[in-house]
């Protein structure tokens, strides 16, 4: 399986599939119906999906660097730097 920047949809997929399986099983308890197993690398990508999900988005530390450097008037950025990193995001 191929993933490119689609965790959230692969994240929905594994909660997805307990929450139909408990439906399916009070509906039909005697029908035989499809399973699948979950690689033990998808269960992997599972829980480092939760656990990215439980992290602070913003790194208070770096924040609190960052600023007291532009305060101070040491915080440079190199212009060519700055244009090669836009351009890499951009193309």
């Amino acid at each position: 399986m191929i993933i490119n920047n689609n965790i959230q949809s692969i994240a929905g997929i594994y909660s997805n599939h307990s929450s139909n399986n408990k439906i399916a099983k009070a509906g039909r308890e005697e029908e035989k119906r499809d399973e699948i197993h979950i690689s033990q690398t998808g269960q992997n990508v599972r829980e480092m999906l939760q656990k990215m999900n439980e992290m602070d988005d913003v790194r208070h530390d770096r924040v609190a660097e960052l600023e007291n450097l532009i305060a101070s008037g040491n915080y440079h950025v190199s212009s060519r730097e700055l244009a090669e990193s836009m351009l890499k995001c951009r193309f």
